[in-house]
């Protein structure tokens, strides 16, 4: 919600009362459509003709900016940014062809596919909407809109990443960019061969929206402008209030880097009419909510923890110090590694006698064979660690960092939900004027009737309304339909009918001339045959689910302002128990019920690029077994991980244990995407918090815990194969190898330079151009596998304090270029994952190192060597040869003199004890087994109860949570988040509200799941330059697969309806 000092700019969708109260943007523009004589154009901005008496500004952002420029500018400096204005709001002269000939072609060639295709749309041309004479109109209205503004084609080269320089050079060679011929006038003019009717009806039945293929001329330069002005984000350029002030060099470096004089308005993709810019890595952190809550919050608690961590480490510097000095280990001089000095690690090391000491307790490093000089007796020797490190001083340094994390983790949650609110007041977003009723009645279809409620209940003006049914399957059907038709269409040969006899006559020709390897093949890479199968069933099931009539299961209310809005949840969120039983006395007022005799269940939705509308309706118990499945199948991959791991672990080095570990938490997040796949999530956000539980478990006990558990108990201080060793190479591998391989983005790389310039159609070029995907929820765990692996180890290495904010100092910036440069756009997640993450996953982090830190306490010195509380045997006294047990080599001789202690096994691992061994605390020792020093005693008594009350007081929390959520379904859980900013809907730029649509693999813009005839397009915060919203319209395809049937009683797609400020005409469809 951007907090604004000026007054709002009046509504782009009321209609001003004279010409002289036009921003000059809006008077450049009207000029320009009067002087076209064609006022359709400014009626397209709005979404229907005669929706406004009197032209709207072409684009809200136009007002505010213009506003902006007359209140900041003067002089030169006001003609200067006006002149820009006007030029590209103009007549257009200057960018009316801005295109190349290929270009053009292309573009008329793209057009006249889905013109060509509506020329089909019945048998019957009566009995069904003219659907070809609207879509005539709105793609003649769609290319006067885009031949006005800037001509993306001949951006400036400043302007252009390094990538679409490099391109724009080699596209000369043929090599790079074997580029198609264009077509020739003949072929524009030539036309189809006359068909029979029969046959010309089958078409129209059977193939939507394109009824014959043609040959493409897909424009690698288009599909650069794609990825600059779409794929990637970008913001609107502020009017400079100090133009012509001559500033220092200093000066211009600091706001460079700071960007302190600038608030950035994000543009919309594809925003033609004023003037973008790319976001770069000075963008300030501020301005990162832009791109979502989540994403906002996500790098403000990459800062908080670098921080954090910092200081952390600061506080164990005397540890560091204290193992890194002659007291510990003699100066860890065999340490070859500086960042691995000052861990636990010892080098002071001895061969001791321990006659009970055997191969199936030890292993073989820590075992040799000892030969009495004088006698040929053997006994076995063990070695010994002299290291003391778990003194008083240096475990209460420990202690006292777990009491800082604990206090740094609470301020943590106060901070973030501080920039929450920031995050949520920068930005005004549609969640922020809506609200969803999640149980209307079966057949409360009609929109207007939702607003006629809201206006007599509350006052509250309905600004948008969409009634969403129950048609997921159906809309799952549509969605596969159009992208199996679009794969059939890249495959077969130019001027191919695409009705059903010619398909399956191609289909059964490819199947029959197939041989065993292309049959094998198929099955991995389906061809026409498959696809023509798969088609067959998709149009019958469509045609069979197009005939029900769905029930309404939600309806998204958007109102015109956010005080309604507060009104409204205010007054009808109630405990869930109340609306479950539909208590009507619960309500402060029985005008407040629907229809008089229903409580509604209200409460704000998620964003709507974040709705996922294709499982929007799925029950809650199909969910929890899907999700019950993918759990254990979590599980299951954990295990197998493990092993794999252990037995690496066992054969190789430490290097190569940790590299392993570091590719299996690079790899599982792509099976946890599979698993997420067979899903079904309402929300981005209930998807993105299921793939963050899945892979945080993974990462996190793959990370620390395996590491831990298949590691000897007697390697856990050792140099080189030790533990520590296996740490370090951890966070090394985060720091070098993942980072040089999100930098370099190798398959971002190939699909723009290589698969892009080979591909057949504008569509399947511009994908290759969409950026890299990237979840939210894998970022997360790739934060908290840090944080838990410094927070388990900090106690035997305090260093990975140190580490773990280097790592996440150097991912901060390093993803914060990949959300500007390389990761494909997101949908603007809210604060899920980030509350998800601090309520469980931080708190279980802390008890994760109070439990590993007392653990490794008591544990010290790690040898499984005990005084057996005697001198040595007086037959064990003298000189011996050694022989190390592992490669039998020849070590140098030991002597063992009469007062030297007896030593004897001993278990100092109390997570393999067969008894009771938690809290690890000193009275739990073996009885004639103990091992612990004094100071050893009293630090471990201390820490160990410590461990007890942190898991008491974090499992109170839980249950605190859990009773509120109980509390919840007796009483209101809403409040407001942050304050009313004042500004209406539909002053907003770039707001969009909730129209049905689905993302797809084979089409650059979603599919729309309801029909968008008269829909207001600037509630859509995208547009193709190259297609109407039209073509992407679902319900068109099952109207021309039901043709010649009466459904008009039936409710088969979402509704959604406009209701602008100052008009009370209903435009929905």
């Amino acid at each position: 919600m951007k907090r604004q000092n000026q007054q709002p700019p009046p509504s782009p969708r009321t209609p001003p009362r004279s010409s002289q109260s036009y921003p000059v943007t809006h008077l450049a523009l009207h000029q320009a459509s009067s002087r076209d004589g064609d006022e359709s154009f400014m009626s397209d901005i709005t979404g229907d003709v005669g929706m406004h008496s009197t032209p709207p500004p072409k684009r809200k952002q136009q007002q505010q900016v213009s506003i902006k420029a007359t209140s900041i500018l003067s002089g030169a400096a006001s003609n200067i940014y006006q002149g820009i204005l006007n030029k590209n709001t103009s007549n257009g002269d200057d960018y009316e062809d801005y295109h190349d000939d290929d270009d053009d072609a292309s573009n008329a060639l793209n057009v006249s596919h889905y013109h060509d295709g509506n020329s089909f749309v019945t048998a019957d041309q009566t009995a069904m909407p003219k659907i070809a004479e609207h879509d005539d109109d709105d793609a003649r209205r769609m290319s006067r809109k885009f031949s006005r503004g800037f001509d993306f084609l001949n951006d400036a080269t400043t302007e252009m990443t390094y990538s679409r320089r490099i391109a724009l050079h080699l596209m000369r060679h043929s090599w790079y960019y074997p580029k198609l011929e264009p077509p020739h006038d003949d072929e524009h003019d030539a036309t189809t061969p006359p068909m029979s009717e029969s046959k010309e009806a089958a078409l129209r039945m059977e193939a939507y929206p394109f009824s014959v293929t043609k040959k493409e001329y897909p424009s690698l330069e288009k599909a650069w402008v794609y990825f600059e002005h779409v794929a990637l984000p970008r913001h609107l350029v502020q009017p400079k209030a100090d133009l012509g002030v001559r500033k220092s060099v200093c000066t211009r470096i600091v706001r460079k880097m700071t960007k302190a004089n600038k608030q950035l308005s994000r543009a919309e993709p594809g925003e033609r009419n004023l003037p973008t810019k790319l976001y770069d890595h000075w963008t300030p952190h501020a301005q990162l909510g832009d791109f979502g809550l989540g994403i906002g919050l996500y790098f403000s608690t990459l800062r908080a923890l670098t921080i954090l961590t910092l200081l952390a480490g600061l506080m164990n510097i005397t540890n560091i110090q204290y193992f890194a000095s002659l007291e510990y280990s003699n100066g860890q001089e065999e340490v070859s590694r500086n960042l691995i000095r000052g861990s636990t690690i010892c080098t002071n090391v001895a061969w001791v006698i321990c006659e009970s000491c055997t191969v199936d307790l030890f292993p073989a490093d820590r075992l040799a064979i000892g030969t009495n000089v004088a006698t040929g007796q053997n006994v076995t020797l063990g070695r010994k660690n002299l290291c003391d490190a778990a003194t008083m001083e240096q475990g209460f340094v420990n202690y006292a960092t777990l009491l800082f994390i604990i206090i740094g983790i609470f301020f943590l949650n106060i901070y973030l939900k501080r920039m929450e609110v920031a995050f949520d007041e920068d930005e005004q977003t549609a969640q922020d004027y809506s609200i969803v009723v999640t149980n209307p009645p079966a057949d409360a279809k009609d929109p207007q009737e939702w607003k006629d409620y809201f206006g007599a209940a509350f006052g509250a003006h309905v600004t948008a309304c969409t009634v969403a049914v129950d048609n997921d399957l159906l809309v799952r059907s549509l969605v596969e339909r159009r992208e199996v038709l679009r794969r059939i269409e890249m495959m077969v040969e130019p001027g191919t009918s695409l009705d059903k006899l010619t398909l399956t006559r191609l289909g059964a020709k490819e199947e029959r001339e197939r041989r065993l390897l292309n049959r094998i093949i198929a099955m991995v890479s389906p061809g026409i045959p498959e696809f023509v199968a798969r088609l067959v069933v998709l149009t019958a099931r469509v045609q069979g689910l197009a005939q029900q009539n769905f029930p309404v299961t939600n309806v998204f209310i958007t109102f015109e302002t956010e005080a309604d809005q507060r009104k409204v949840l205010s007054e009808l969120s109630l405990g869930s128990l109340d609306v479950s039983r539909n208590n009507l006395n619960a309500l402060a007022s029985r005008d407040y019920a629907f229809r008089g005799n229903q409580v509604l269940a209200v409460a704000e939705p998620d964003e709507p690029n974040t709705i996922r509308w294709q499982d929007l309706n799925e029950t809650f118990m199909a969910r929890l077994k899907q999700q019950f499945m993918t759990f254990l199948a979590t599980i299951a991959a954990i295990a197998v991980i493990a092993v794999i791991i252990a037995i690496i672990n066992g054969s190789e080095s430490a290097a190569a244990s940790a590299f392993a570990i570091s590719i299996s938490n690079a790899i599982f997040p792509m099976f946890a995407k599979l698993l997420n796949s067979l899903e079904s999530h309402s929300s981005e956000g209930s998807k993105q918090r299921s793939l963050f539980s899945k892979i945080a478990l993974f990462r996190w006990f793959n990370t620390a815990i395996v590491l831990t558990i298949i590691t000897p108990f007697t390697h856990t201080i050792s140099n080189r194969e030790g533990l520590i060793n296996k740490v370090y190479a951890l966070f090394y591998a985060e720091i070098v190898t993942t980072n040089v391989i999100l930098l370099a983005d190798p398959m971002g790389h190939i699909k723009r330079h290589y698969f892009a310039p080979r591909a057949k159609s504008q569509d399947a070029m511009n994908t290759n151009f969409s950026g890299t995907e990237m979840e939210l929820a894998e970022r997360y765990t790739n934060m908290t596998k840090i944080l838990f692996l410094a927070l388990w180890y900090c106690s035997i290495y305090p260093a990975a304090l140190f580490m773990c904010s280097a790592t996440l100092l150097i991912a901060y910036y390093v993803d914060k270029f990949a959300l500007m440069r390389i990761w494909k756009r997101q949908p603007h997640l809210g604060a899920t994952i980030s509350e998800f993450s601090r309520h469980y996953f931080f708190s279980l982090a802390i008890v994760a190192m109070a439990i590993a830190s007392s653990y490794y306490w008591s544990a010290f010195p790690f040898d499984n060597i005990c005084e057996a509380g005697s001198s040595l045997d007086g037959g064990l006294v003298g000189t011996y040869t050694v022989t190390y047990a592992l490669n039998s080599q020849a070590l140098p001789p030991e002597s063992f003199p009469s007062d030297t202690p007896a030593y004897k096994y001993c278990n100092q691992d109390f997570i393999r004890y067969d008894t009771r061994s938690f809290p690890f605390i000193p009275s739990l020792q073996a009885p004639g087994a103990e091992w612990m020093t004094p100071e050893q005693e009293q630090l471990t008594a201390v820490y160990g109860w410590s461990v007890v009350g942190v898991v008491g007081f974090i499992l109170l929390q839980f249950i605190w949570g859990w009773i509120g959520s109980i509390r919840n379904m007796f009483r209101s859980s809403y409040k407001p988040n942050g304050d009313d900013q004042g500004i209406n809907f539909s002053d907003v730029p770039s707001i969009s509200t909730y129209v049905p649509q689905i993302e797809s693999k084979i089409y650059s813009y979603p599919l729309l799941a309801c029909n968008v005839d008269k829909i207001d397009m600037e509630l859509l915060d995208w547009t193709d330059p190259d297609r109407p919203h039209s073509f992407y319209d679902l319900s068109k395809d099952a109207k021309i697969l039901i043709q010649g049937m009466d459904v008009s009683a039936n409710t088969v797609f979402s509704q959604v309806a406009h209701w602008p400020p100052a008009t009370t005409k209903n435009q929905y469809r």
